[in-house]
């Protein structure tokens, strides 16, 4: 009975902040990515591939001030980790000790958001980025790596009948990993699609 009493108060909860102004608000989705790498030791060998994978929102928007709304948002990504290549030759081989491969993203930005008069919202948000993949540290040296950087993003929500629907596209920006012995950076251009509750 407890738990029944739970569940149903979590699911107003959620409903209820799919229509609010300020209040959590969560989003299930598909995220596909541009991802570029390339590092300093190889000039001109610059890997990159498009990924796809799930898009996971969780958010918080404060009460508004005005026409503006201040939030926080987490966005996470997990890839399908598809190999980068430059040309037909794959990252990861001895070319260049790049990335490879992304496995994970997750952003943590704050937003500022505001509804628009046609029955939408548009928010615009900046902070942090960690990815988790595969780098290349020597030939045939391949080691799981966790590089960070800035992250910003633009998004579209329709508030319309049912569901709303967002739009994302963000550019990250990865400058730095803990695979100390090369130095690598990484761009990755997204779009992501989700459901929000």
């Amino acid at each position: 009975m407890k738990l029944a009493l739970a569940t149903s108060a979590l699911v107003l909860a959620l409903a209820q902040s799919a229509m609010a102004q300020d209040g959590a608000y969560f989003g299930l989705g598909l995220a596909v990515t541009d991802n570029t790498t390339d590092s300093s030791v190889v000039p001109g060998f610059e890997a990159s591939s498009n990924d796809v994978g799930l898009a996971l929102t969780a958010g918080y928007r404060f009460a508004s001030a005005g026409a503006l709304a201040y939030g926080v948002e987490g966005n996470l990504d997990l890839m399908s980790g598809n190999e980068m290549s430059d040309g037909g030759t794959d990252a990861c081989t001895g070319s260049s000790p790049t990335w490879c491969e992304v496995d994970a993203i997750l952003r943590l930005r704050g937003t500022l958001t505001t509804d628009l008069s046609g029955g939408g919202r548009l928010t615009g948000s900046l902070g942090a980025v960690l990815v988790r993949g595969l780098v290349e540290s020597g030939p045939g040296n391949n080691v799981n790596a966790t590089g960070n950087g800035l992250s910003l993003g633009v998004a579209w929500e329709n508030l319309g009948g049912g569901l709303p629907v967002r739009v994302d596209v963000n550019y990250d920006a990865i400058r730095d990993d803990n695979v100390t012995e090369y130095e690598r950076s990484m761009d990755m251009l997204g779009i992501r699609v989700s459901y929000m509750f």
